[in-house]
């Protein structure tokens, strides 16, 4: 593991992830160590380990709105980070390794988040072509709608859990992910979101002022959450990142601890979310496609990922390889 500054790829509260070398290989890998062995951590790790080799192998055709034939095209590892290597305890399962008690999981390395990524055209004022926003897009539905026919809904989707590794976009920090139609608690404190990129009845569930509210996990979550990010590959910046500071504002105003609720409170009763004139301008197509698609208030009505990798704004060819800095492909 290499530990120099430079080499530092992320922190967060609860873990750290580096650049390192396969001693075995030789090749550059990503090592990502935890900081805390509390149980919710260790049953994040766990999981993050089952769903990491879960995907990996070959997809099963399916039947229904959460299939498309698009998917027997592409392989899994062209997808999803893939798995190298972990810590396991005495006993060879998933865990605190005995020598060091540390907890660790090598994958492989990747070069750029869609965060950072959308950061640095933020930052010099070059907006992304059509051919790259539809080329993002199309590679990110790809990826949620393959972590969909898995089985599984990831949470928390956004920018900062989109990584490009050698030109094509994957999917990274599935230890949050939650097998579709699972019931959770909101005690639950191995569950991650983000505010801005959540849909309104997430929203809703987490304002629920019964005992202990629960959700139903549906794929539905996700999709508003893709939509949320495919708007951001226009705006880039979050869409609803200026109505959710307005509210802390207001509850500072009010001198509030609670921020989130007046957000949340906003965001549960949104049928559709308010694209700014940018976006709205942008494409007629993309706009259907995100509008009627994505950002439908009821999850019901809400497409299936799988379901919009056929709307014509994703069947139209991209040139993104030659319009932007970072080309992506998930194709074989």
């Amino acid at each position: 593991m290499q530990m120099s500054q430079q080499d530092v790829m992320g922190e967060g509260t609860s873990s750290i992830c580096r650049r390192g070398i396969s001693i075995d290989s030789g090749d550059a890998v990503a090592i990502k160590v935890y900081k805390e062995h509390r149980d919710a951590t260790v049953m994040k790790f766990r999981r993050q380990i089952s769903v990491l080799d879960e995907l990996q192998k070959p997809f099963q055709h399916l039947e229904g709105a959460l299939w498309n034939e698009q998917l027997t095209r592409v392989s899994p590892c062209n997808l999803f980070m893939r798995l190298i290597d972990y810590s396991r305890d005495a006993d060879g399962t998933p865990g605190p390794d005995p020598s060091d008690n540390e907890l660790y999981v090598v994958t492989e390395l990747g070069q750029q988040s869609l965060k950072d990524f959308i950061k640095q055209r933020r930052a010099s004022r070059k907006p992304l072509s059509n051919a790259c926003v539809k080329s993002i897009t199309k590679a990110m539905v790809l990826v949620t709608a393959g972590l969909h026919a898995k089985g599984f809904v990831h949470l928390d989707l956004k920018p900062e859990n989109l990584m490009m590794f050698d030109g094509r976009l994957k999917l990274i920090d599935v230890d949050g992910c939650v097998r579709a139609g699972s019931v959770v608690s909101i005690r639950d404190t191995t569950l991650s979101f983000s505010p801005v990129y959540c849909a309104p009845e997430w929203a809703r569930f987490l304002i629920d002022d019964s005992d202990d509210p629960h959700i139903t996990v549906s794929p539905a979550l996700d999709v508003w959450s893709v939509g949320m990010t495919a708007c951001e590959l226009v705006s880039l910046d979050a869409v609803l990142k200026p109505k959710y500071m307005s509210f802390g504002k207001m509850a500072r105003g009010k001198r509030d601890r609670r921020p989130n609720v007046y957000f949340y409170n906003w965001l549960s009763k949104v049928e559709q979310s308010p694209l700014t004139d940018k976006i709205q301008k942008f494409d007629e197509d993309f706009v259907d496609l995100v509008s009627s698609c994505f950002l439908v208030g009821d999850p019901e009505n809400r497409k299936a990922l799988a379901q919009s990798l056929d709307h014509p704004y994703l069947a139209q060819p991209s040139l993104c390889a030659r319009s932007c800095s970072s080309p992506l492909t998930n194709s074989d």
